[in-house]
This record gives structure tokens, C-alpha cells and sequence, in this order.
């Protein structure tokens, strides 16, 4: 009996191993990537789509209270399928078909979110930190991602009103319109806005606004500024690289999410200046004439773009740089390469040469004034700098925390994740030990020391200003070195080869350790410098900060192990995410400017009396709502003064209006409040003034409507406003007729 137990026990246990035995072997059959992939994309959909319905319901619900998202449902199902997919298709043959199909993939994702109006604007402050009609309260007013960012206020405050405007004027896209300032001010130079104009040639990607609208075309103007940042920059990555595009995709990682990138969102001048240079060098690599055609074509809108970014700051000294990679170019290309000049890519030059000509002729005939009033005004125009003392060099050490906690100025003390100086040393290191490449490390090198001294210890001041530089300050030239280091670094790991000599691997421990102690150092230091900033590194974010870079630069001092190589890649794509992924919030339409009962007041008052000039009291301290109004197609005579407007302060100061000068001529926001005591204007930053206006002089501005969040006393005011409007906060009032002067 027993031997009978024994004897099934074996059978049994046979059976059960065998079944086991298949089951392992089918699931790893299943699991086996490109088996079943039908099967598994549908499942990953299942599982995407459930988790993030839970996630909605659990985590979403306490980070955003206010409402249940179907679009944010959708949203972070497509991000889990796109991370799902990791496990389905073999990872070299699905970045393969993505780098093959880059841009089919771009227009794909350009298409969806345009039907879907989503952008990375942060103009849900107006009904969050602005409080306009905060109780009339609507699903449209809130992010569905990420954090609205208040200190973004040249965003959300300003420059998007701007553009909006153009569209709810009574003359939609004007090149001069009435609209900002309350009279007539140039939309094109320093408004930055679309107008109807060959000149937006430009400014191409806000042609989306004169196609589509408002809703659609912001959603185009935000996302297309992402896709070109990432798009060139892995262009430009594949030519320093030579089309390694495990390291391009690093470059496009790190140079499009880094801090500075992202907080001052895909700065135009990067972004133009990184097509310039592709193209420059797609024009010198094919004998296509068509594709040599559309190249000078697209030379010339990125240069025009970059021309009409009009911010010298970063101008001049990004053109430092992507000089030294057009030297670059010409060496590797003639010197080193197959390219000769031919008289018909001479004639193609020439002509597009004279076209660029053309069209800054045209910009200058109709913005010449525009362009003098900006230069001649005491803020920014009398700015004279002479560099040193940057405060943002290595702030990449803290950059990768400002997303998740709030810091007094992220945008100013953002930079990229250079991890200067380590670049500009490893390259020096690089050269002096196997003389290689130095057509590029030459003028990389050069430019890198240009501008070290420039943002460390500055220039004397006739130095300053034949290089120009006395236009850019330290802390704004510190963002074009960083991205001169990333090209190094990128540079140096797409190229390195193992007999390469660099540094010994047991002094690589000890630099490491040093390295990342001085980065530390001239963190806290540059922190300490300003009053109340150093309490922001305490000591959890200096032991985490401490611990990331010191992998990661251990990891870039032995890029030339393979293995160490590969983790670095992942190390700095992984801290590239952390400082800028978070940075710009998800948001859907424009409905905040144009659905609140006071904008729906607004507008219909527009529409019987579209000339009318009004003005925005706000005794606050604050001018936010001054441009909310400008955005409906309101004429705000104190919206943002984006160059002075003399004319204004003449009629208000008179006789005083020379005294006052220095006070008024400058880029300002422009603050009212209405009183019955004397007007008075006064400078409270350099770029915010107060005015102080006596009721009886709104004549003389020719007045009609005021937009206030306070309510007019009658004791204090008597009769000569008319209430048309009273709602939650927000008041517009009539200016009678008749109005003492």
C-alpha cells in the first residue's frame, strides 16, 4: 500500500512539474518580446486605461479636488501605454521605428493635441492666484496636469494676453494696434504677437493663432515649440555624435528639459539657433538642389526668427556659440569632408542672402520708431553690463528640486545640466592627451573660456562693449555656456573610443568626490549670496543632490567604459526629467479669458463701443487684471507698457511730465488707483509704477470704462461713475459725461 502511495506521489509530482514546466515555458513564450504583440498591446491598453482610472480616483482626486478629468484619464493612459510598450517590442527596433519616423510621429502628436486645445500655458492664475470671480467656478479653469506657476508672470500675465488680443480686436492682427496700451503700439517687435504680415515669415509657429483661433492656436504655439527644441536639438546631437543615436536621444533629453529650458519654456534663440545649424549643414551634404532649396528656405526663417526674438541678452551671446559650431561645420564639411562651393550653391547663398535683407528692410521701415523707443529708454535700454558674478552657474545642483518645491525665483536661478565646469576641463584634458577632433574643440574651447570669464569675472567696459557682451548679463550668458558644455559632453560620449586616453580610473574616485564637494560648494554659495535663498538647500537636498551628481559625474569621467557609459546615458536622461518634466502644467483652451460672467460683460460692451478707452483700478499693489482685459480685445491705456507711451503722462503730468521722466520711460506694468487726491506717479521696481489718479483727470485720458475689483464709494466719488457691472468681486464702472476737468 504504501509503495502504491509512493509510487502515485511520483506520478502526481511528475504531472504537476510537467504542467508547471509548460506553463513557465508558455509564459515565457508570451512574455518574449514580439510574440503575441496583438494580444499584449491590447492588454497593455486594458491595464493603462484601468490604472489610470484608479489613479484618477486615488492620487489625482487629493493632488486636484476639484473635478473628475476624462481627458486627464486619457492622458495618463497614454502615458502608461507608452511606458507598457517597453515590454512588448525589443528595444532597439522600437526606437528604430521612432527615430525613422520622427516626424510623421511629431505631426501625429501635433494633430492630437490640437484637437484636443491642450497647452503648457499657466493662465489659470486668473482664477486661481488672481481671483477673478473666484466662486463662478468651472472644470476649464484648472490644470489637468502638473502646477500652475505663478512666478511665470511674462507667460501667463503678459505676453499670452498679448497674443490673444490680436484676435478680439476690431481689427484682427494688425501690425499696429489701439488695443495694448489703449493706443496705437507696434504688435510685431515687441509684443511678439501674429500679424498680418509677410514678415511672419518670422514668426511661423503663431500662424496657428490667424488660422485656427485662439484655442487651437495656442495649443499649436505651445506643443510645436516643445517638438522643433526636441527635434533640433536631436538633429543637431546626431551631427556631434556622428548619428549615434542612443547618445543624440541623451543630448535631446538633456538639452530640451533642462531647467532653464523649460522655465523659461523652449527659448526661441536656442531653438532657432540649433536649426540654423542643421540646416547649414543638410545644405552642405546633399546634391539635391530641391532639398538644398527647402534649406535656404528654412535658413532663412530661422534666422529671421532669430533676429526677431529681439532679447540681446541671449542673441549675442548664443551667437557666440553657434558661431564656433559654424566653424565647426566649414572644417568638418571642406577640410574633412566632400563639400565644395559650387556657383549655383554661391547664387542659392547670395539670394537668400538679399531676401533676409529684404524683409529686415521692411521690419525696420515699420518698426524703425518702435525700435529707437525701446533702445532709448532708461529700463532696459541704459543697460550697460559688464559681467561677473553669475549666480546660476551651478545652480543645475538645486534645479532638479524646483518643480516639486517652491522657490522665490526659479526662473532666473535656472540653468542647464551642464555640469560646468567638468565638460570644459574633460575636453581640455581630451585634446592636450590625443590632439584629435580639434577642429571642433578648438572653437568649442575658446568659446567656453570667452564666456567663463564673462560670467565669472566680467569684462573691462570697452571689452564689454566691442564684443557686444555688455548687452547680456552674466546670469543670461551663463545658459549659452551651459549649452556649449551639454555639446561637449554629448561631443565627448558620442566620439570617445576605448584606446582614447582621458583619466586614470582609481584618480577618477578621488576627482568625483572633489568634484562634487566644489559643485556643493559654489551651490550653497551663490544661494547664500542673496538674503533668505539659503535656506532653500537644506540637508536632505544636499545628501540627494550630493548622492545623483556623484554618480553621474564618477559615470562621465569613465565614459570611456562602455558599460559606465551606458548608465550614465540613463543617469543623465533620468536627471534631465527631474528637473524640467514637471516644470509647465497641462491645461485645456483659453476659456478662462472669454467664459467668466466679467469677460462675457466685457465683451458685449466692446461690441457696442469698440473704440473706448478703459482702465484697470487695482489698489492692491497688483497689475495682473490689467491684461486680462487686454486679452478680450479690451483698449487697457494701462496694460503692460511694453515701450513708453509718452503721450499718456504728457496728458496726465503736464508741465511735470520732464521731471517724471525717468520714472515712465521704461518697459513698466502700470498700476492705477482712482482717488479724489492729487495724481501722482511713482517707480515701485523697474519695470512696475504706480499711479495714483485723481478722478478728474480721466477726462483727459479720455476714459470710458473702469474695470476695478474694489467697489467705488459714492461718498468718495459722488456721481460721476455709473455702475453697469457688480458680480463676485468684479465691478465695471461708466465714466458720466461731464466729468469735472
Amino acid at each position: 500500500m504504501k509503495e502504491k502511495i509512493k509510487k502515485f506521489c511520483k506520478i502526481f509530482a511528475y504531472k504537476i512539474k510537467s504542467i508547471y514546466e509548460k506553463i513557465v515555458k508558455k509564459a515565457i513564450f508570451f512574455i518574449n518580446k514580439e510574440n503575441f504583440t496583438k494580444t499584449k498591446l491590447i492588454l497593455v491598453a486594458f491595464i493603462s486605461v484601468l490604472v489610470a482610472t484608479l489613479c484618477e480616483y486615488t492620487i489625482f482626486r487629493k493632488t486636484h479636488p476639484a473635478f473628475i478629468s476624462k481627458n486627464r484619464i486619457m492622458l495618463v493612459s497614454i502615458i502608461f501605454m507608452f511606458i507598457g510598450i517597453h515590454f512588448v517590442f525589443k528595444l532597439s527596433k522600437m526606437y528604430e521605428f521612432i527615430h525613422k519616423h520622427r516626424y510623421k510621429i511629431a505631426c501625429a502628436f501635433l494633430l492630437f493635441v490640437m484637437i484636443f486645445k491642450y497647452s503648457g500655458s499657466s493662465i489659470i492664475n486668473f482664477h486661481e492666484y488672481t481671483a477673478i470671480q473666484p466662486n463662478f467656478d468651472d472644470t476649464r479653469y484648472h490644470t489637468l496636469l502638473g502646477k500652475a506657476r505663478t512666478i511665470r508672470t511674462d507667460e501667463w500675465a503678459t505676453s499670452t494676453t498679448y497674443i490673444l488680443s490680436q484676435d478680439k480686436a476690431e481689427k484682427p492682427f494688425e501690425y499696429f494696434s489701439n488695443v495694448l496700451r489703449g493706443t496705437e503700439t507696434d504688435m510685431f517687435t515687441v509684443a511678439n504677437s501674429p500679424v498680418k504680415d509677410i514678415l511672419m515669415l518670422g514668426r511661423p509657429f503663431q500662424i496657428g493663432f490667424m488660422l485656427f483661433g485662439n484655442d487651437v492656436g495656442m495649443s499649436f504655439y505651445w506643443n510645436i515649440r516643445l517638438v522643433a527644441m526636441l527635434l533640433g536639438s536631436y538633429e543637431l546631437c546626431l551631427i556631434l555624435t556622428k548619428r549615434n543615436k542612443k547618445v543624440s536621444l541623451c543630448g535631446m533629453i538633456v538639452i530640451t528639459f533642462s531647467a532653464a529650458v523649460q522655465w523659461w519654456y523652449c527659448m526661441d534663440t536656442l531653438l532657432w539657433g540649433q536649426i540654423v545649424i542643421v540646416l547649414i549643414d543638410k545644405f552642405m551634404n546633399t546634391d539635391k538642389k530641391r532639398i538644398k532649396y527647402l534649406c535656404a528656405l528654412g535658413i532663412l526663417v530661422s534666422g529671421l526668427s532669430y533676429i526677431f526674438v529681439f532679447y540681446p541678452a541671449w542673441q549675442v551671446s548664443f551667437g557666440y556659440v553657434f558661431l564656433a559650431l559654424v566653424i565647426f561645420l566649414l572644417f568638418k564639411n571642406i577640410k574633412y569632408g566632400k563639400y565644395r562651393f559650387t556657383k549655383h550653391d554661391v547664387l542659392v547663398i547670395f539670394i537668400t542672402i538679399i531676401c533676409l535683407g529684404l524683409l529686415l528692410l521692411r521690419w525696420y521701415n515699420l518698426s524703425g520708431n518702435t525700435l529707437a523707443a525701446e533702445m532709448n529708454t532708461d529700463y532696459p535700454g541704459e543697460r550697460n553690463e559688464v559681467g561677473g558674478g553669475a549666480l546660476n552657474l551651478y545652480s543645475y545642483f538645486y534645479d532638479i528640486f524646483f518643480p516639486f518645491e517652491d522657490f522665490v525665483s526659479p526662473c532666473e536661478y535656472s540653468s542647464m545640466l551642464s555640469l560646468y565646469p567638468i565638460p570644459l576641463i574633460l575636453g581640455l584634458i581630451y585634446v592636450i592627451r590625443n590632439k584629435k577632433d580639434l577642429h571642433f574643440w578648438i572653437p568649442m574651447l575658446i568659446t567656453g573660456m570667452f564666456l567663463t570669464v564673462w560670467c565669472v569675472w566680467g569684462f573691462p567696459e570697452i571689452l564689454a562693449k566691442i564684443t557686444k557682451m555688455s548687452m547680456s548679463s552674466a546670469g543670461r550668458a551663463s545658459i549659452p555656456l551651459g549649452t556649449l558644455c551639454i555639446y561637449l559632453l554629448i561631443y565627448l560620449i558620442g566620439n570617445l573610443k576605448k584606446e582614447d586616453k582621458l583619466l586614470n580610473r582609481k584618480l577618477t574616485y578621488v576627482l568625483s568626490i572633489l568634484g562634487v564637494t566644489y559643485i556643493i560648494y559654489r551651490a550653497r554659495k551663490t544661494l547664500n549670496i542673496v538674503p533668505d535663498f539659503g535656506y532653500y538647500l537644506d540637508k536632505f537636498k544636499l545628501l540627494l543632490g550630493g548622492e545623483i551628481f556623484l554618480v553621474l559625474i564618477f559615470g562621465i569621467l569613465n565614459v570611456n567604459n562602455e558599460k559606465i557609459k551606458n548608465y550614465t546615458i540613463y543617469g543623465l536622461i533620468a536627471v534631465a526629467f527631474m528637473s524640467g518634466l514637471n516644470v509647465n502644467p497641462v491645461i485645456r483652451t483659453t476659456d478662462i479669458f472669454y467664459t467668466k460672467p466679467v469677460a462675457i460683460k466685457m465683451q458685449e460692451i466692446r461690441k457696442e463701443d469698440p473704440e473706448a478707452i478703459w482702465i484697470v483700478n487695482e489698489d492692491n499693489g497688483g497689475w495682473y487684471i490689467n491684461d486680462y482685459a487686454l486679452a478680450n480685445g479690451i483698449r487697457t491705456l494701462n496694460s503692460t507698457q511694453l515701450y513708453p507711451n509718452m503721450e499718456l503722462f504728457q496728458n496726465l503730468l503736464g508741465d511735470k511730465a520732464e521731471e517724471y521722466r525717468k520714472i515712465y520711460n521704461r518697459y513698466a506694468h502700470i498700476n492705477v488707483e482712482i482717488t479724489d487726491k492729487k495724481t501722482d506717479v511713482e517707480l515701485l521696481f523697474l519695470d512696475h509704477i504706480s499711479i495714483k489718479l485723481n478722478y478728474n483727470d480721466l477726462s483727459k485720458l479720455n476714459v470710458k470704462y473702469i474695470l476695478s475689483k474694489e467697489e467705488f464709494s459714492k461718498d468718495e466719488f459722488f456721481d460721476n461713475f455709473e455702475e453697469v457691472y457688480n458680480e463676485d468681486g468684479m465691478c465695471i464702472y461708466k465714466v458720466m459725461e461731464g466729468i469735472e476737468k
